[in-house]
């Protein structure tokens, strides 16, 4: 990245880093952005760096992103539409006695770098939300549904968020919407429950709010880390890499 960041270093120390966590994660996302410019040789690339359990991820489409290009790469996305048809599916889980479902939304837009949720979303969005008033719902999608304040990011946001939290205002059973785009965490209270985007395992943005050009900050990559109860979910930001730990006197 501007060869200042090693952003395939950094994945592969993120993705190595969740096989330390106790216990491991249920559910690995991928947020979206997962290669530059949606090339053929940067996704052969990017197969490199995931290793072998390509089916394990969800998936999720950014603006770099190629739909075609994510298609031919993650096999459990073979199912879901071809082409460069919007990538939106539903994962439904049984996990200890709970019945969870994750609801991946496809908010790129082929050319831009801001994002869309067209009526024909709106309405899928909708309806696998009626369906699943009994379960615990995690929404996932690439562009955040809310304003952050930092202008050079918000201008590249998502049109039809204000109908998307119209409809997941009528849900109280949506735990929490996860993103990815903005390059820094920050969550916003959103149509009736709370909206979380997530920080880049590549580099940060500046939390810049008075009009600044575009610009980074020194900051490690970051992963988020969920942690989903019957009561909700409490996001963490994690930098990558070994962090180390210490324990004070006290907690001897």
């Amino acid at each position: 990245m501007e060869g200042v960041v090693d952003t395939a270093a950094n994945l592969s120390l993120a993705l190595a880093s969740l096989k330390e966590l106790a216990p491991t994660p249920e559910f690995v996302v991928l947020t979206g952005d997962l290669v530059n410019d949606g090339q053929p040789n940067q996704y052969d690339h990017l197969k490199k760096v995931l290793g072998s359990s390509l089916d394990s991820f969800i998936v999720v489409a950014g603006n770099h992103d190629d739909r075609a290009g994510l298609r031919a790469l993650f096999p459990q996305l073979s199912a879901v539409g071809s082409g460069d048809d919007p990538i939106d599916y539903v994962i439904d889980a049984e996990r200890d006695g709970r019945s969870l479902s994750l609801i991946v939304l496809d908010t790129t837009v082929p050319g831009e770098h801001a994002g869309a949720l067209d009526a024909t979303q709106l309405e899928w969005l909708d309806r696998q939300l009626a369906e699943r008033r009994d379960r615990e719902i995690l929404i996932v999608q690439h562009h955040p549904p809310f304003r952050s304040g930092i202008g050079f990011m918000d201008a590249y946001g998502l049109r039809g968020a204000e109908a998307e939290a119209a409809i997941v205002a009528k849900y109280a059973n949506v735990a929490a919407v996860i993103s990815g785009h903005l390059h820094r965490p920050a969550t916003a209270a959103w149509g009736g429950t709370v909206a979380f985007a997530s920080p880049s395992t590549a580099a940060q943005v500046s939390p810049s709010f008075n009009g600044e050009t575009t610009s980074y900050t020194d900051e490690p990559g970051m992963m988020s880390l969920h942690w989903w109860t019957k009561t909700g979910v409490a996001s963490h930001v994690q930098p990558i890499g070994d962090s180390g730990r210490w324990v004070p006197a006290w907690a001897k």
